[in-house]
């Protein structure tokens, strides 16, 4: 919603430039305000589960283990 001092104009095409104009003619800036809506509510996190095991490649080690295991 487009505000220009204490005065509020409506969310339309018209209604912003007739808030341009005002603030114009009185030389005051227009505040433009968002339009509505809900705040996201912040994320939670599920407690506690089950840690995973790191991945195991079975001994292998790229760049020449003497002894490899399978």
């Amino acid at each position: 919603m487009p505000k220009v001092g204490d005065k509020d104009f409506p969310y339309t095409s018209s209604g912003v430039r007739a808030a341009q104009l005002h603030a114009k003619n009185t030389g005051q800036k227009v505040q433009m305000m968002k339009k509505g809506g809900k705040k996201k509510p912040a994320l939670k996190y599920n407690k506690g589960g089950k840690k995973k095991k790191p991945y195991n490649h079975g001994g292998r080690v790229s760049g020449g283990m003497k002894d490899k295991k399978c």
